[in-house]
């Protein structure tokens, strides 16, 4: 078992710097070749962390057990540098979002030749777990997104990834310029995770997911079967279009929850108020439309009429 770091793409600054993508690579035996993207987005930083969990944790296999990791692990932390250096969501100069910006192409402009480089490293893995928080306004529970389109491959395996919720969306509501789409349309299987909150940690969220993913590689023959993982302790709920309802502000304020995040929730009960900063009133109350489970909320306390602040995913008939 080795472990280097590799530079994928190097482009010169205009002042005496190098913009420089790196990535860590775990070698062992000829096994598949998986990898975990994070940091897309300058302002998630979950999977900075998760990344770190992983490589401590390959580290310490390297010292006690090398033989047992029978294939190769790629981390990729941080591909938006400059927005992470800036704690911006889009490539900085350019305010162009790199999740858009997929496949790219080596001759566009800087997110186009990040993207293209990426697709490249990335050519030939079994599978790619991309990474994301949520932004500095909600919080979300520990899921994974999928297409539809790709849902009966990505779905066994987000089932083993340790999450609480698995969501399905409809084709038509999936960007096609995403890494994940980019690459699933390639036919090498790409899970997106969304969790917690833009500019935060959440630890218990990241250690959730790094036992998932140690799972997931064990199942696919990247770690050797003797080899001890903790326990998976969560099991992932499934939700699509058809069961998922969002809760947008009918009036501008304060947003004041009293329910908790991923808590039981039966129709009509009270999961929030908005208040006037300047006056004693309670301008509306949000009130659950169905029985069903809170797994997005709002995080950021003050909304505009429309603002985003919960989603549930109703229960069907006999879960």
């Amino acid at each position: 078992m080795t472990q280097i770091t590799e530079t994928i793409f190097s482009l010169a600054m205009p002042y005496c710097e190098n913009l420089d993508i790196r990535r860590t690579v775990y070698k062992g035996g000829d096994g598949p070749r998986v990898a975990v993207t994070a940091g897309i987005h300058g302002d998630e930083l979950e999977g900075l962390y998760v990344c770190h969990r992983l490589a401590a944790w390959l580290d310490n296999l390297q010292r006690t057990n090398p033989d047992a990791l029978r294939g190769q692990v790629e981390l990729y932390p941080a591909l938006n540098p400059l927005g992470l250096d800036t704690l911006t969501r889009s490539v900085p100069v350019f305010d162009s979002d790199l999740n858009r910006s997929f496949p790219g192409s080596q001759q566009g402009d800087l997110p186009k030749r990040l993207a293209a480089a990426a697709m490249s490293a990335l050519e030939g893995t079994s599978l790619v777990v991309d990474i994301h928080a949520s932004n500095i306004y909600l919080r979300e529970i520990p899921q994974v997104r999928i297409n539809s389109e790709f849902s009966d491959i990505l779905v066994p395996l987000a089932q083993q990834a340790n999450l609480d919720l698995i969501w399905i969306h409809g084709a038509a509501t999936v960007l096609e310029a995403t890494v994940a789409h980019s690459l699933n349309s390639r036919n090498i299987p790409c899970l997106v995770v969304e969790m917690g909150v833009g500019m935060r940690l959440t630890p218990d969220y990241c250690e959730q997911l790094t036992i998932g993913l140690l799972h997931l590689w064990q199942g696919l023959g990247v770690l050797a079967s003797g080899v001890v993982l903790p326990e998976l302790t969560h099991h992932p709920l499934v939700a699509d279009d058809s069961n998922v309802h969002y809760l947008n502000a009918q009036t501008s304020g304060m947003f004041v929850p009293t329910a908790s995040h991923w808590t039981d929730l039966r129709r009509g009960e009270l999961l929030g108020r908005i208040v006037s900063p300047f006056h004693g009133d309670i301008l509306s109350e949000v009130r659950s439309p169905v029985d069903g489970l809170l797994f997005t909320l709002r995080e950021y306390p003050l909304v505009y009429e429309g603002s985003l602040m919960a989603r549930i995913m109703a229960r069907k008939r006999g879960a």
